[in-house]
Formats: C-alpha cells, structure tokens, sequence
C-alpha cells in the first residue's frame, strides 16, 4: 500500500497565495517540511527525556509510561491552544503563535533538575510529571500544536489541497516514524545525552525559523483577507454540524488504541528490558497505523480489519493473560501486532468520520483528549485500581467494542449467515470448545511453547469464524472472558500489590514460600524447621553465588557486602558474625514484603541495613574501597536494569570494591544472552569478568542460575576461576553498554 501524500497542482497559479501565486509547489513544500521538522523534535525528545531519567528513578518501564502519559497531556494543551486561538484568524493568530514557540529558546537544552529525585512523601509518579514539566513543558506544548495549526493556516493559505489539508498530518507522522526509528539506532549510538540537548535545541530553533515561514505564507494567502462563512468553498465543513455522540466516539476510539499501545509498551519493558528501543518499536507501530489511516484516500480494507480486531479481541482479551508466561520472548510479536491491528482498526475509523477543515482542529482535539485518558487510565489509574497488569488485556477487551460500532445492516448480516452452512458453524463451535483449548492445555502441562501456540492460533481463528458480524456476541465472549480472568486472578496469595516500580506477589504451597516480581519468581523461603536460613533458588549454595561466597566471604575484606536488589532478602544466609550487609532497594514495599512474609533478613548471623533509593546513585554515597563483596540482582520482573550494567556503572562499583574484593552479578534471563555484554562492558571499564552457570535441574533448594563475576585483575578472579572450570572467561566481543547507549538488538536470545 502506498501514501497517498503528493500533493495535486493542477490549480491555475493564481489559486496560491499572493505571493506565492507561481510557486504553489514551494509553498506546499515549506508546510510539509514544517510538520515533518515539528513531528521530529517531539519524537526525538520523548525518549531522550526518558533516558535522562531512567538512573533516578530506578530503571523502572513505569518511566516510559509516566512520560508517554505527560507528553500526551502537554499534547492536549497544545491542541487545545491550537483550537481556542485559530478564532483570532490568519492575520492575528501566527503572529501571536510564533512569540510562544520563540520563548521556549530561553530554557534550553534539556537538562534534569537537581530535584529530580521523588521525595518520600510524594507518590513518584506525580513528582515524575512535575520534573517533566520543568524540563521540557514549555517546548513541547509549543511544538505539539505545529500539527493542527500547520493545516489550519494551510487551509487559509489558498495552496493546492487548502479545503483538506489533512494529508500534513500524515506527513508530521512521517517525521515522527523516521525521529523514533532513528533514536536507538543513529542517535544514540552516535552521541551522548549532552550532544543530543543542545543538538535537540539548535534543531528547535531551525523549526521556529520555517514556523515563521508558515507564518508568512498563511498571512499572505487568501485567508489574510476577511473571509466570510458564505464566501467559502463548499466542503470545507462550514455548514457541518458537530454533535457530541460524535465527539464522544472521537475520544472512545482514540482511548483504545493508545491504552494499548502503553500496555503492550509494558509488557515489553517488564520482561525484556525498559531500554529506548522497547520504548520506540510500539509506539512507532502506533504512527505507522496513523499514516496509512490518514495518508491514503480510501480504505477497502478498514472493515474487514475492524471486524478482525474486533472478534480476536474477544478470545485474546482474556487468553493472552493466562498463557504469556508461557510465551516468553514469542509474546513481543504478538503486542506488536495487536498495536498495529488496533492501530488501524481504530485510526481507520476516526480517519473515515474525519470532518471537513473547519472543525479540523476541534477534531484534533477530541482526538488527542482520547489518547490522553488512553494514557491516564494506563499511568495513573490502572496502578491504583488493580495490583496486576490489568490495563493491557482490558484494552484488548475494549476493542470487542469496535464490533457494535461498525456492525453492517440487518440485511448485510443476513446475507453473510446465508453464506453459511449450518452443518459448517456448528463444526466450527466444537472445535472451538474443544481442540484448541485441549491443545492449550496440553501445551502448558508438556511445557511445550509451540504447542501452546498453535493451540492459541487455532482458537482464534475459530473464534473468528464463529463471532464474525456477530457483534453483541463478541462483546458478550470479551466481558465473560474478563471476569473469567479476573476471578483467577483473586486467588489466594498472601501477599498481591502494585506499585510504582512493579507488581508483587507472594505465594505460599506448602512449605514453600515464593515470591513473584511481575511474571519472574524472584526467590523462595523454605519454612520447615531447620530450614528457615537454607539459601534457595539462585542463590544456593551449590549454585554460582555459593562459589562466590566461598571464595570470598571469608576474606577480611568481606566483613562489609553490598547487595543490589533485596527481593527476600536470601543473601543475607550467607553472612557471619561480625559481617554487615548492606540492602539497597529502590521499592520500600519490597523491603516491608522481605521483612514481614519472610525472615531471612531476620534470621541471618551478621548485622542487615537496608537502604531505600537507587542502587546506583545510594551506593555512590558510600566510601571508596568499602565493600569486599558487590551482589547485584536487581531485575524488575525478566527486565534487565540496564543503567546498573553500563561502563559508568562499572566503574563506580570498581571505586567502591576493596582491594582482592569481587562484583557478582544475577544475569539470569528467559530473553537476552548478557554474557557478551558483561565480558565487553567490564574490560572497557579496565575490569575482568568470568561467568558461571548453575544448569542442574530444578528442584526442592535450587533453580537453574547464570552468573557473572567482575574483578580488577585476572589474579583477583583466579580463586573463581580456578575451581574446576565451572568458572569461564567469555569472549569480549558483544556490546559496550554506557549510559548513552544499551542496545539490546545483539543480546536477544534466537532459542525459545
């Protein structure tokens, strides 16, 4: 499919612009490269703003989602400056506009403020949208209405295509696809944060020049006159009636789609990593659908994806829930496609009812009101509502809606039910009660993803044929699946809570007690007698940790560890009398689970702090040489904490080991193979690294484990490494991780 977004000139010259009256094609060209440079800016700062962050507020993915939510918020002032302020007319209104967008140069480049930090009386994602506020507000409400009012002064212009300039909004959404793709893999790799702020700021003041530009032509053009209702041409929504069932359903269907798209964007930071490239994969997806909804002029294909969108929504809404951690690494392709079959199914739609250039800013207002509740529900009140994930399936769930929305005629569903075979339906309800969910189940209990998977497929495809022009059914099977989903999710955990920083769950079966960090068992306790100070899972004394503390833990520089990450708290089994441990955890909830479900910390033979706060930044704060043993383990959910393993990181935990001391590393993972990036990371750093993997089988103590540990020298690591070649040296060949640059694109595991 091709973008329709050339721009027709057969008009005589003296349809332009006074002024512009032989060069039509220049003028088009200056409008198209203005939204092209606007879009740009605002989706190249959204993930630059987001890595500066990233070390304060922990690595959590609930940065990305707190910032998507504030740049649709200042995205909705901006427009709705962008449609109170075009009254002021084509003389007035870009004059007045051009002072705004000049006064945001006096406040850059971006920097973070020295406060950035969330007090302890403040939730952290208010004081997060706060600190965006001050960073970027001013530059991004002023760049958020170059959208709307670019077409609006377009439509004043006299230029060719004036009566519909919504063909600019597919061209913004070009230059926001190219800023986003070209983030993870040109800018950031080629410049640090310092050179992208004031490069950013210098590209902001280019923008200002051809806003001025803009400015000019639609001064000049035929909307520089006095333009009366009568005078203008027909279609160009003068007489159109805007009524508010209509602007409601602007806002419905732009919630859906942006309410996924963040909780498919969660879903991905969780279990792989919040790095930008995460960020930026959906969210592109998402402008993608955008410009072919909006940049082609007919759209066969806009019922046959809604219908589709609308009847696997039905099956997947509570499916995918119970199966992604079955799924794995294979669940990234499949919110991906859901952003994009959402993605066009609901952009499609609003693209259709689209009115004509008089309302286009009222329009884009509603249309952004949209995705801004799409992003509060997914930001600010999914975490207080729900102690799970719930945000991301109940999306999937509102798009069964779509079918009562595009449901055809009486006539048009009688036909497609004649087209149907009794026999035919009734084959296709058996199997879609009994295969598919047999093949599912199986799937689970073998442990086998494929078969899972197909099972999966199958359902839906049944589901499909069964639903299909079916709308109160669909809607009836995403509602029923939902609760379903909902009462299994009410079990009987002894612990179930969210927070800024993840979901928990503490569960208990027997005399295990585990507990879960999003989708990632995070350790357990044995509560035998006896059995209470037992280290298990990945810290078990025969596991990689145990050669780690025998190595070292008797040295008299062990007398003080430092442990990143305190999930239960079981490290502390490995201490002494006359030891001290000191525990740094970003989450205090995590530290009221370790202390009050279990007693590890409790229990334990040497002295335990607990510090509250970033791993990283706290740990900074302690005197140089101060710790004999480093353990790092602090993973949210399978997500890897990629500013706790950048060289920067690596060189501070060197100034903050003893001499003969030893950094360990958790970098167990269903999804990336982080061995090449620790050997690389390390010896850019002057450090030496070697990893150890725990491959025996499950069981009652212990869990499949991989290591990594880091010391100054070879001889420093030789007491590792020389304990019967379960210690290896791997090559240094991957990735240098720095605090400007983690791409994963090279680490992500090809195994399932």
């Amino acid at each position: 499919m091709t973008l329709n977004l050339a721009v027709e000139t057969t008009e005589p010259a003296t349809a332009g612009p006074r002024g512009w009256s032989g060069l039509p094609a220049v003028g088009v060209g200056i409008f198209m490269l203005t939204s092209l440079v606007g879009a740009s800016l605002i989706f190249a700062v959204e993930p630059m703003v987001a890595k500066i962050l990233l070390p304060t507020y922990g690595g959590s993915p609930m940065v990305w989602n707190t910032s998507v939510l504030f740049f649709q918020l200042m995205m909705l002032a901006g427009y709705a400056y962008a449609h109170w302020s075009q009254r002021y007319g084509p003389r007035r209104q870009p004059l007045a506009h051009l002072l705004l967008i000049a006064l945001p140069l006096f406040l850059l480049p971006v920097t973070l403020p020295a406060w950035a930090k969330a007090p302890d009386s403040w939730s952290v994602a208010p004081w997060l949208l706060l600190v965006l506020t001050v960073m970027v507000g001013a530059p991004f409400v002023a760049l958020s209405a170059t959208g709307p009012l670019t077409q609006r002064w377009y439509s004043w212009s006299g230029l060719p295509r004036a009566e519909d300039p919504y063909f600019l909004y597919a061209a913004g959404n070009v230059g926001s696809l190219v800023a986003l793709v070209s983030y993870p893999f040109v800018i950031e790799p080629l410049a640090g944060l310092t050179s992208q702020t004031r490069g950013w700021a210098v590209a902001y003041g280019v923008f200002v020049a051809l806003m001025g530009t803009c400015a000019v032509v639609a001064f000049r053009g035929r909307g520089g006159a006095a333009v009366t209702e009568e005078e203008r041409p027909p279609g160009t929504g003068a007489e159109e009636a805007i009524g508010w069932r209509r602007r409601v359903k602007w806002v419905l269907i732009a919630a859906l789609p942006s309410s996924l798209m963040l909780g498919a964007t969660t879903h991905i930071s969780t279990d792989i990593a919040p790095v930008p490239l995460m960020w930026v994969v959906p969210l592109a997806l998402y402008l993608v659908t955008f410009i072919v909804a909006f940049g082609v002029r007919r759209r066969p294909w806009l019922a046959s994806t809604v219908w589709t969108c609308a009847t696997a929504s039905a099956i997947l809404s509570w499916s995918l829930p119970l199966l992604s951690a079955f799924l794995g690494i294979l669940m990234l392709p499949v919110d991906l496609l859901w952003v994009v079959l959402a993605g066009l199914a609901c952009h499609g739609l609003l693209a259709e009812d689209r009115p004509g250039s008089r309302h286009l800013t009222e329009f884009f207002l509603y249309v952004s009101l949209g995705g801004a509740l799409g992003g509060s529900f997914n930001g600010l009140l999914a975490p207080v509502l729900f102690d799970w994930g719930a945000e991301f399936p109940l999306a999937i769930a509102g798009l069964a809606g779509l079918a009562l929305v595009t449901a055809g005629s009486e006539g048009e569903r009688r036909e497609g039910e004649r087209r149907r075979l009794p026999g035919r339906r009734t084959a296709l309800r058996i199997l879609l009660f009994t295969v598919p969910p047999l093949a599912m189940l199986l799937g689970v209990r073998l442990e086998n993803v494929w078969l899972l998977l197909v099972g999966m497929l199958a359902l839906i495809g049944c589901g499909v044929q069964v639903l299909w022009r079916q709308p109160r059914a669909v809607v009836a099977t995403a509602v029923l699946g939902m609760g379903t989903v909902f009462v299994l999710q009410t079990g009987s955990d002894l612990v179930r809570v969210r927070t800024f920083f993840g979901s928990y769950k503490v569960e208990q079966e027997g005399d295990k007690r585990s507990f879960l960090h999003g989708t990632t068992l995070h350790g357990w306790q044995l509560t035998g007698p006896g059995e209470r100070t037992v280290p298990t899972s990945y810290y078990a004394r025969t596991g990689p940790l145990g050669d780690v503390f025998a190595a070292y833990g008797q040295a008299p520089a062990a007398r003080r560890t430092a442990v990143v990450g305190l999930g239960t708290g079981t490290v502390a089994a490995y201490g002494r009398p006359g030891q001290r441990m000191d525990f740094y955890e970003i989450d205090p909830e995590v530290v009221r689970i370790a202390r009050s479900h279990f007693t590890y910390l409790r229990d334990c033979a040497c002295e335990v702090r607990t510090v509250t706060g970033d791993g990283r930044l706290r740990m900074a704060e302690a005197p140089d040489g101060a710790y004999g043993i480093i353990v790092l383990d602090a993973f949210s959910s399978d997500a890897v904490p990629t500013h706790l393993l950048t060289r920067e990181a690596m060189e501070l935990y060197a100034r903050k080991l003893a001499p003969g001391g030893v950094i360990a590393l958790n970098i167990s993972n269903r999804n990336l193979d982080l061995r090449p990036v620790l050997a690389a990371t390390s010896r850019s750093a002057g450090l030496v690294a070697a990893v150890s993997r725990d491959g025996s089988p499950p069981n009652r103590v212990s869990a499949p484990s991989l290591w990594g540990a880091i010391a100054r020298s070879e001889e420093e690591l030789r007491p590792l490494t020389s304990r019967g070649g379960r210690w290896q040296v791997p090559r240094p060949d991957g990735p240098v991780w720095t605090d400007s640059y983690s791409s994963i694109v090279g680490v992500l595991r090809r195994e399932l």
